[in-house]
């Protein structure tokens, strides 16, 4: 499958999990994401946000994503936008780590587990970016900051395999 017939298959499967996240969360109790989506919105924002009004901005801000992506609309600003959000989703592992793990690490709950699976989608959106491996080396290279070796050691490891 030719690279930009598999980022449109992304980008569709992606936005329609996080259309129906989303949706969901403008239905009180239908998300079961619901009580941590506002515990954590309420930590991350120093109970600035009311809870109510938390879940509705977080409900648009995935439900928007879900249709951009779907429809093909702005697509790197929205897997930038994606990005930004699904980081924050593993924000609870640190916030709330009595609710994400059973008994300690490793074992995770099923909480922690529906974050966890975040991971894959990560790897699609950056999937999705095209990022060229080339110029960021080249670029690091330039910049001279010691996570740089480091960097371009992990991408020319990467080339090989």
């Amino acid at each position: 499958m030719k690279q930009p017939a598999r980022n449109s298959l992304l980008a569709i499967s992606i936005g329609l999990v996080y259309l129906w996240f989303g949706a969901l969360k403008f239905f009180p109790d239908l998300s079961p994401a619901e009580g941590l989506a506002k515990s954590t919105v309420h930590v991350l924002t120093f109970g600035l946000i009311p809870d109510g009004v938390a879940l509705i901005l977080l409900a648009l801000w995935e439900t928007w994503i879900g249709i951009f992506l779907v429809f093909n609309v702005a697509r790197k600003t929205v897997v930038l936008m994606a990005l930004v959000h699904i980081i924050f989703t593993f924000t609870p592992l640190v916030f709330f780590p009595d609710q994400m793990f059973s008994g300690g690490m490793p074992f995770l709950t099923l909480l922690g587990q529906y974050i966890i699976k975040n991971l894959i989608i990560i790897a699609a959106l950056f999937s999705m970016l095209n990022v060229d491996l080339e110029s960021i080396k080249f670029k690091l290279k330039r910049f001279q900051h010691p996570l740089s070796s480091v960097i371009l050691k992990l991408g020319s490891s990467h080339k090989e395999s």
